[in-house]
C-alpha cells in the first residue's frame, strides 16, 4: 500500500499555482468549500481568521487574544460577499482585513499582509505514504471501501508558514504587529457531517513550527499526519503516541502530552495547555468545532498556537466506536 500511494503521489504532484487561484465561480454544489485560514501568534498576542467560502454563504471566524482577553466575531455565517473579513491575493502574498464589532460592543479594524517564509506543504502529496497506509490498514478492504475513500481524498489541503504583519486598532488603540503565522488553504467538497471527530494542533514561532492532524471518518477510523520545522529544517511525522481516549470525550482537553517520531530519527516531546477558545457550529449543529488558543512546549521550547477539536453531534460516531488501543498507528 505504501508503494501504491507513493507512486500515486509522484504521478499527481501538487499544483500550487492552480490551488492558489482556485475559485468557486460558476459552481452550484453547496458542499464545495474554498477556505482561507490564518493563525498568528507570539507570547503577547494571538490572531486567527477564517473565511470559508461556499456557494450560498460564507463561514466566518475572527478572533483576537490580547491582554488576557478574547475578542471574537459573534456571527458565524454571512451571505456571499457580505463577510467583514476580506482575503485577497497580492502577488505572492495575501492580505487580510477586518472591520467591525467584536464581542458585543468592541470595535476592531485590522489590516495585515501574509508573507510566506517556507515552502507550502500539501497534506496529500508531501506526507509520508506510511501515514495514509496506516489508516487504510485499519479497515476491511473491498471494492466499496476503496470507492468510499474518494470522500476523504477529494479535498485539496495545504499550509504555509510565514509572517503576518500589519496594524490593529481595537477600541481606538492602535498596535503594529509582526507575528509568526501559518496560512491554511483548503478547497473541494467538504461535508462537515461526514466527519466523526478530529483534532488539529498547530504551534508556530520564529524558531519552530509544529503540526499534528488527526481525523476520523466513517470510511477511515483514524488518519494521522504531522510535521515539525526547527533550525535543522522540515521533518515529517512518522508516528505519534497521543492517547486517543483523551480526545474521545466530546469535550475540550485542557492538557495534552505526547511524543512525535520524526523522519530524521528523533522523537520529540510535545506538551499542550489550553488558554482560551471559541466554539463554532456547522450545518445546523451537525458538527461542533472548538477553536482554542494554546501554549505549547515542544522539545523544550515554548510557543503558542492552536488546539482545535471537533465532534459530530452523534456521539456514537466518535472513532466509529472502535476499540482505541487496537488501532494500528
Amino acid at each position: 500500500m505504501c508503494q501504491t500511494l507513493a507512486k500515486r503521489n509522484r504521478q499527481n504532484p501538487f499544483d500550487y499555482q492552480y490551488a492558489e487561484n482556485f475559485s468557486l465561480e460558476g459552481e452550484t454544489d453547496a458542499m464545495l468549500n474554498n477556505s482561507y485560514y490564518f493563525s498568528a501568534h507570539d507570547e503577547k498576542m494571538s490572531v486567527f481568521a477564517r473565511l470559508g467560502k461556499r456557494v450560498h454563504s460564507e463561514e466566518t471566524w475572527f478572533v483576537i487574544y490580547i491582554g488576557g482577553k478574547v475578542y471574537s466575531l459573534q456571527q458565524e455565517y454571512f451571505p456571499v460577499g457580505a463577510s467583514p473579513i476580506q482575503v485577497e491575493k497580492n502577488g505572492e502574498n495575501w492580505t487580510v482585513s477586518y472591520q467591525g464589532k467584536l464581542n458585543e460592543t468592541d470595535e476592531a479594524c485590522l489590516h495585515a499582509t501574509f508573507v510566506g517564509k517556507q515552502k507550502p506543504i500539501d497534506f496529500t502529496s508531501d506526507m509520508p505514504a506510511e501515514r495514509m497506509a496506516a489508516g487504510i490498514a485499519n479497515e476491511k478492504w473491498s471494492k466499496a471501501f476503496f470507492g468510499q475513500l474518494q470522500n476523504v481524498s477529494g479535498q485539496c489541503h495545504y499550509e504555509q508558514e510565514g509572517v503576518l504583519e500589519g496594524q490593529l486598532t481595537l477600541n481606538g488603540k492602535t498596535t503594529d504587529f509582526r507575528l509568526p503565522c501559518v496560512r491554511d488553504h483548503s478547497f473541494g467538497k467538504r461535508d462537515w457531517n461526514y466527519m466523526n471527530n478530529h483534532l488539529w494542533m498547530m504551534a508556530v514561532s520564529q524558531n519552530q513550527q509544529l503540526n499534528y492532524s488527526l481525523v476520523s471518518y466513517p470510511v477511515m477510523t483514524v488518519l494521522e499526519v504531522g510535521h515539525y520545522r526547527d533550525e535543522t529544517g522540515l521533518h515529517f511525522m512518522l508516528q505519534a503516541d497521543l492517547d486517543f481516549q483523551q480526545i474521545n470525550q466530546g469535550t475540550i482537553p485542557h492538557e495534552l502530552a505526547f511524543r512525535m517520531k520524526l523522519d530524521d530519527s528523533r522523537t520529540i516531546p510535545v506538551e499542550v495547555k489550553f488558554l482560551t477558545g471559541v466554539t463554532y457550529h456547522f450545518q445546523e449543529g451537525q458538527y461542533i468545532l472548538h477553536e482554542n488558543i494554546a501554549e505549547f512546549r515542544i522539545d523544550g521550547k515554548t510557543c503558542r498556537g492552536i488546539l482545535e477539536i471537533g465532534f459530530n453531534a452523534d456521539k456514537n460516531r466518535y472513532f466509529n466506536q472502535r476499540e482505541l488501543k487496537k488501532i494500528r498507528r
